[in-house]
Formats: structure tokens, C-alpha cells, sequence
């Protein structure tokens, strides 16, 4: 009898390991930190937390109004260049796109039909010259970075140079501090 109990009790060991008690970790404990006194505490004090955060949370609240209406403006803005991108595109690819037997021809125009037809703005001038535009404001980016390059080199040697000179004059002087 007595093996067969070891043996029942081997076996049972084998099959499943002992169950666990729970965690007592997130059970409420007292604290530590000694509880303030009712009498201790000021309640001026908690008035004038409460119209710090009133003040506070205000401020956010401009804050955030001002950043939401920054944020439709952007919006509004990118919505109307990209109209006006999408209008320009759409007028560039007719106008390359057409042949010249699609062309108005100016015989069944009128006089004042053709002046407004010559004073509209021709989208591919515009293109071109919006890209020569582009051109010489890179280069005088470039041509303005190089300069300032330039204006440190020549300030830092003209400092060398002046320094160079000071400590010469300092250290032939005849001449003797008083103090």
C-alpha cells in the first residue's frame, strides 16, 4: 500500500505543477507616506491650483483654436493652388496638344474678338518664363551663400591678422601697466 501512495504521488507530480496563489501585488495597501493632517491643509491653496489650471487649460484652449484655424487656412490655401495648378495644367496640355486646324481662325472673328484673343496671356510664355524665373533664383540663392562664405573666410583672416598684430604690439611694448 505504502509504495503504491508514493507511487500515486509521483505520478500526480509529473502530471501538472502545484497551483499558484494569486499576486498579492495589486492588492491596496495603507501607504507609507504619513496622511496630511485636515487641519494642516490650506484651502487657499486648492483655490489657487484650481485657477492655475482654469488659466492654464484656457491658454491650451486659445492655443489650440489659433493651431485648428492656422490648419483651415493651410487647407484652403493648398486647395485653391492646386485649382489653380490643376486649370493651368489643363489649359498648357490644350494648348500643346491642339493641332493647327483646331485653331480659331481669326478671318470669322471679330475686331474686338481678336484683341482679347492677343491680349490673353499664352500659357506656354508663361510656363517658360516661370521656369527662368525659378533658374535665376536658384543661382542667386547659390550666388548669395557663396558670398557669405566668402564674407566669413575674409573676416576670420582679417582677425588672424589683427590678432597677430595685437600680440606683437603687447609684446614689444616699453611701455608698463600701472595699476
Amino acid at each position: 500500500m505504502e509504495n503504491s501512495e508514493s507511487e500515486i504521488e509521483a505520478q500526480k507530480s509529473f502530471n501538472s505543477p502545484p497551483r499558484r496563489r494569486r499576486s498579492t501585488f495589486f492588492e491596496k495597501r495603507d501607504s507609507i507616506v504619513p496622511q496630511p493632517a485636515i487641519e494642516n491643509i490650506d484651502p487657499n491653496l486648492c483655490n489657487k491650483v484650481n485657477e492655475v489650471d482654469e488659466k492654464r487649460n484656457q491658454e491650451l484652449k486659445r492655443y489650440h483654436d489659433l493651431l485648428l484655424a492656422e490648419k483651415n487656412q493651410w487647407k484652403e490655401e493648398v486647395k485653391s493652388r492646386r485649382n489653380k495648378y490643376h486649370d493651368l495644367r489643363q489649359q498648357f496640355q490644350i494648348a500643346s496638344n491642339s493641332s493647327s486646324r483646331s485653331r480659331i481662325s481669326y478671318s470669322v472673328l471679330s475686331n474686338e474678338d481678336i484683341e482679347f484673343l492677343k491680349g490673353k496671356i499664352n500659357v506656354s510664355q508663361l510656363v517658360e518664363r516661370q521656369a527662368d524665373l525659378h533658374k535665376s533664383v536658384m543661382q542667386t540663392r547659390e550666388l548669395y551663400r557663396r558670398a557669405t562664405e566668402l564674407d566669413n573666410v575674409i573676416l576670420d583672416h582679417c582677425e588672424k591678422k589683427l590678432r597677430k598684430i595685437t600680440d606683437y604690439i603687447l609684446e614689444n611694448s616699453t611701455v608698463e601697466f600701472k595699476e
